[in-house]
């Protein structure tokens, strides 16, 4: 069964009117790159109604009281919903459109965060550093081809342990340090 969706203006009359809990689960740096205000954050990967119940300080929030849930675009919310419904929390409400939509209805978005998701920041290092091992490789020397391949094995090893390095490295750099949002951001337990 398909979760309820609500507009984002409905969303806000909501959380004006009832202060509707608005649950955002992408992952820290998305949140902190622009979100809802208000919103609490609680990653995908850590949603279950225990966190659910810990991270809003409501028991009853998804049970008797609709929880809301957002992501970018609704994709990440739909599967936190269907993952919510299996582990018997029947009153989910999705944000139509996600905070794209949000901010494309005029509704204010609070940024604490990098401009550039990590995600994305990794993608831009390692992509840095393979055309200037190949470059170095044609101008320099042949071994700057293996550098690139050693970029390329270390992402292999990468998404087999499902822990890259370059983004905990990178999520530990000045630009990416921002405890503005701190007090609403789930801490990984």
């Amino acid at each position: 069964m398909d979760p309820r969706r609500i507009s984002p203006h409905d969303l806000q009359t909501r959380r004006v009117l009832d202060g509707a809990t608005l649950i955002d689960v992408r992952g820290q740096d998305e949140f902190r790159a622009g979100h809802v205000p208000g919103a609490v954050n609680l990653p995908l990967d850590q949603l279950s109604p225990e966190a659910l119940a810990r991270t809003s300080g409501d028991a009853r929030l998804g049970q008797g009281k609709p929880v809301y849930l957002a992501c970018l675009t609704g994709f990440r919310a739909a599967q936190a919903a269907e993952r919510l419904s299996q582990a018997g929390v029947p009153n989910v409400v999705l944000l139509d459109g996600g905070t794209r939509a949000w901010e494309s209805a005029g509704l204010p978005v609070r940024r604490c965060g990098s401009a550039i998701s990590l995600a994305r920041q990794v993608q831009i290092t390692i992509g840095v550093l393979i055309v200037a091992k190949v470059l170095l490789g044609f101008t320099v020397h042949e071994l700057f081809f293996a550098a690139a391949a050693l970029v390329g094995a270390s992402l292999m090893v990468a998404g087999i342990r499902n822990a890259c390095g370059l983004n905990e490295l990178l999520a530990r750099m000045p630009w990416n340090r921002h405890d503005q949002c701190r007090e609403r951001v789930a801490q990984a337990a």
